[in-house]
């Protein structure tokens, strides 16, 4: 068969799965499940024989990197939860309202706070925060929707506690460092973003919208903690990013054979110890149901489904079929565009769209020989990515900001297009200044 043909059926088989994976996601069906759906349909499809069907689910179970990716989602899930039943996070944001007397700066501050802790939905803690500081601003309920949504999720393609990123680190066979490295300045371009759409209008003046004195609630009469007690909250946060390093270097120095993975393990570890040091007063539930949250459990569910999904892609050959485009770069370079969009369009959320789609990508610039642009492509799939979950009305946290602020959906997402489209330019001129310098993973 030609090879163009190859590739042809093996881009139908795939987008046929995508299908039935968008019509179980329309059914409100578990994505874990559609996962495992797809991964039945390839091997169907694909004459995959039976018997190699049962070593699919298993092997990944044998996979260091993804061993050790399910125990950093755990350790990530459980400190978010701690510092969340201790009341440690909003301690936190509601100590710095004390010290941040810049009005507009509040506005972003609190929602790119929150935002620094991978809670699901997580717009809805930052919320009141957001409309507290907004007083005396005048402002509408469809801006401060548009800036809690915006500002929650500028980290989401460069901070190492998010569980897509320690997934796309995973596939990428690189230490959440050194992908950090190179698209961290994503964030600053994102929070430019967000200043220029959002909050470079906005008229206010410093007297009506300074915090209290105190900056307490009134009535609480209780001296406000200093600074330094205010910073000391997030105590746990520093110690997991400064201890990732301070681990990898001892790890180097004593030359251990140690996954990528095993530095932020070691410093995730610390920092649950601090944490549950920290709150062990103020927790709101027994530990127990902290460590059991099914919440967590399911995510680490979706996250095995993710990798049977790529190990089925890779057993039924799509991968290489793909690839027989034919050395057609362009095509290949448009897969890394639209593939992601669509794929954060369909799931909302990050770890779904570098599930579903990462290893697809990865494969086929393996295969095409495109090594040498690695870096820069999987730069644009992520962007690509992250800018089709903002839009999508499946995105959790989307939906509760216009719930709290009683906004309608349609307003909001008319809005935030212009953003997401400079967002996406921006991510691909940052992935065109990484190729020039031939920087590379």
């Amino acid at each position: 068969m030609p090879e163009f043909s190859v590739s042809t059926l093996a881009l139908g088989k795939l987008f046929l799965a995508f299908a039935v994976i968008l019509l179980l996601l329309r059914l409100r069906v578990a994505l874990w499940k559609t996962l495992f759906s797809g991964c039945v349909l390839l091997a169907l499809a694909s004459s995959l024989p039976l018997s190699l069907w049962p070593s699919l689910p298993l092997a990944c179970l044998r996979q260091t990197s993804f061993l050790c990716m399910q125990a950093m989602l755990f350790g990530i899930m459980l400190l978010s939860a701690l510092q969340e039943a201790g009341g440690q996070s909003r301690r936190l944001v509601d100590g710095l309202e004390r010290y941040i007397r810049h009005p507009r700066v509040r506005l972003m501050l609190f929602p790119a706070i929150v935002g620094l802790l991978p809670m699901p939905g997580g717009a809805l803690f930052s919320c009141p925060m957001l409309d507290a500081a907004a007083r005396g601003m005048n402002l509408d309920s469809r801006r401060k929707t548009l800036i809690n949504y915006w500002f929650r999720h500028i980290w989401e393609v460069a901070w190492p506690l998010y569980p897509g990123y320690i997934l796309a680190s995973s596939l990428l066979g690189v230490s959440l460092l050194t992908l950090a490295t190179y698209s961290f300045p994503l964030v600053f371009f994102s929070l430019a973003t967000g200043w220029f759409f959002f909050l470079r209008d906005i008229k206010v003046r410093p007297e009506e919208a300074a915090p209290p004195e105190d900056g307490l609630p009134p009535g609480e009469g209780t001296i406000p903690p200093s600074l330094g007690r205010v910073l000391l909250e997030a105590l746990p946060l520093a110690v997991t990013l400064a201890g990732a390093g301070v681990f990898a270097l001892l790890l180097e120095a004593c030359a251990w054979d140690a996954p990528p993975q095993a530095a932020f393990l070691l410093s995730l570890s610390l920092a649950i110890a601090v944490a549950l040091a920290q709150n062990r007063k103020h927790l709101a539930v027994p530990l127990r149901q902290l460590v059991l949250k099914a919440q967590t459990f399911r995510l680490l569910l979706l996250v095995y489904a993710i990798f049977v999904f790529k190990d089925t892609l890779i057993a039924c050959g799509l991968i290489r079929d793909i690839s027989s485009l034919g050395g057609s770069t362009p095509v290949i370079l448009l897969l890394f565009v639209v593939l992601p969009l669509i794929c954060g369009i369909l799931t909302g959320v990050m770890v779904g769209f570098v599930g579903a789609c990462f290893p697809i990508l990865l494969g086929v610039a393996s295969q095409a020989g495109l090594q040498e642009y690695l870096l820069p492509l999987v730069i644009v799939a992520m962007i690509c990515g992250h800018a089709g979950q903002l839009l999508t009305p499946l995105h959790v946290c989307l939906v509760v900001s216009c719930e709290y602020f009683r906004t309608a959906f349609v307003d909001v997402w008319r809005r935030i297009l212009g953003p997401v489209a400079v967002q996406i330019s921006y991510g691909i001129l940052w992935a065109g200044v990484l190729h020039a310098f031939r920087l590379h993973l």
